[in-house]
């Protein structure tokens, strides 16, 4: 199948939005006015928002979702989500899921502490429970945001299952979609992720989702601080950023096997 066939469903993936996007990790945040301007074009282009239900059931062949349907993600749960994007999110009529690092909840990004940026707050308990199942809804993010690939299978399978319980405590609901840290996985991690009962995962793999794609590879696509409208709207009407699907078309025509295709742990 070509990788631009058919009609599949974006899943785009934000950090923070701030006015303030740091320096060595810039390009992982958008400004509050960029992110309503991404946000308002896609409203006035028709498109709507779409929930990780609605996702599951259109790959399942269980309903079919329209050719203008999105779905929004943040990852790690930072304060900024609630100050700036939910606004620009209930506007617009959309909502948004939420993949909080557990362990870290009421705390600071430590895992990007090193790279000399200034800390950046996120949601604590409290708020989590009062947001949920309004604008947001949160999944997990692992406890603590390590890079999964590298850690033993019995520290993976703690990140991966433990978030899982923290979370349904916390919330009093199941929750059922897992965020690789970093995006990265292997077959290996796959399966813990299966064991732990979760119903999907959401990974760094570009392109659309449509009927047939595994739930525990769910394709997502990075939004940066350097999306303006081209390359935003190529993103959203494919999946890939330009680099991306190059680099994609290149590895498939050299029959390359994807990075996450080893077993994994040792």
């Amino acid at each position: 199948m070509s990788l631009l066939s058919g009609r599949g469903v974006p899943v785009l993936m934000y950090h923070w939005v701030h006015p303030d996007l740091g320096e060595k990790l810039r390009l992982y945040g958008v400004t509050p006015e960029c992110f309503g301007r991404q946000i308002r074009r896609l409203r006035a282009a028709g498109y709507g928002s779409a929930t990780f239900p609605d996702l599951l059931a259109h790959i399942a062949g269980q309903k079919t979702l329209g050719p203008k349907r999105i779905v929004i993600t943040l990852d790690d749960g930072y304060r900024d989500n609630l100050e700036y994007a939910a606004p620009i999110l209930e506007e617009a009529g959309f909502t948004a899921t939420i993949f909080l690092v557990t362990d870290r909840a009421g705390g600071v990004n430590e895992w990007d502490l090193k790279h000399g940026d200034r800390p950046r707050p996120l949601l604590d308990w409290k708020e989590v429970r009062r947001l949920d199942g309004g604008v947001f809804r949160f999944e997990p993010h692992s406890r603590t945001h390590p890079e999964l690939t590298i850690v033993d299978k019995e520290r993976a399978r703690e990140e991966i299952a433990g978030a899982k319980k923290t979370m349904e405590d916390e919330l009093g609901r199941r929750v059922s979609v897992f965020s690789y840290p970093h995006g990265a996985f292997h077959l290996g991690l796959e399966q813990l992720v299966r064991e732990a009962g979760y119903d999907a995962a959401v990974t760094d793999l570009q392109g659309l989702n449509r009927r047939g794609t595994d739930p525990f590879r769910i394709r997502r696509t990075m939004i940066t601080s350097r999306d303006f409208l081209a390359p935003y709207a190529f993103k959203v009407v494919t999946g890939f950023g330009v680099m991306g699907l190059g680099r994609e078309m290149v590895r498939r025509a050299i029959r390359r096997p994807a990075a996450w295709e080893h077993a994994g742990f040792a």
